[in-house]
């Protein structure tokens, strides 16, 4: 049981078992758009906001594939609950995630219009959302079947999710100048706790 106190036993397998191409390759597409958006001109709040949202919902599917357990046979040997696992693995991709969605927001910032600036506490809690129910939606797919078959379906989840959501951009994801931007983002926040409720259930020892 003491490794269970000590989970940074448990980081350089994991590091190692974790598939990073796929946050890595979302990252790369996410610091690239940043960069290619309103090519030679300033960039306005409004276009900064789409790129950022792109980035998060592109870095949310991508994020899931950490969650497949690719070391489970090499960590069985030990006494490690699953749980423990998976919320390391959790911990660890939303970090790098995160990162990556930071570092295209600062490129935004560098470029934005003179006089401008962004909603960054909004902006961050979509993202946050994003990167939650795209892990969550995995977190269940592997729990059912962990090959990574299951991130992409996970990945799926979270892209029709965002699509199907399109028709109602002004009630979902407001431009700037929205009158409804505070009241929209305070229902974003009241959607944070399901996910993490949800990567909680999806974590569990498998049989409990």
């Amino acid at each position: 049981m003491r490794v269970i106190c000590r989970p940074g036993v448990l980081l350089p397998p994991l590091i190692r078992a974790i598939d990073w191409v796929p946050v890595g390759a979302a990252a790369v597409v996410s610091l690239g758009l940043a960069l290619v958006t309103t090519p030679g001109s300033a960039v306005e709040p409004a276009n900064a906001m789409v790129t950022l949202r792109m980035a998060g919902v592109l870095l949310g599917a991508a994020a899931g594939f950490a969650l497949v357990d690719a070391a489970a046979v090499t960590t069985a040997v030990a006494p490690v609950p699953r749980w423990l696992r998976q919320w390391i693995r959790t911990l660890l991709v939303a970090g790098a995630a995160a990162a990556a969605w930071a570092g295209t927001l600062l490129l935004l910032m560098v470029r934005l219009a003179d006089g401008t600036e962004m909603r960054t506490p909004g902006l961050v809690t979509e993202a946050a959302v994003s990167l939650l129910i795209g892990l969550a939606c995995t977190a269940v797919a592997v729990r059912q079947r962990p090959e990574r078959i299951a991130a992409v379906i996970g990945a799926a989840a979270l892209l029709v999710i965002a699509v199907s959501t399109l028709p109602y951009v002004e009630d979902v994801w407001p431009y700037p100048a929205s009158p409804r931007w505070g009241e929209i983002h305070r229902a974003w926040l009241w959607v944070l706790p399901t996910p993490l409720l949800t990567l909680a259930l999806a974590h569990r020892d498998v049989g409990r």
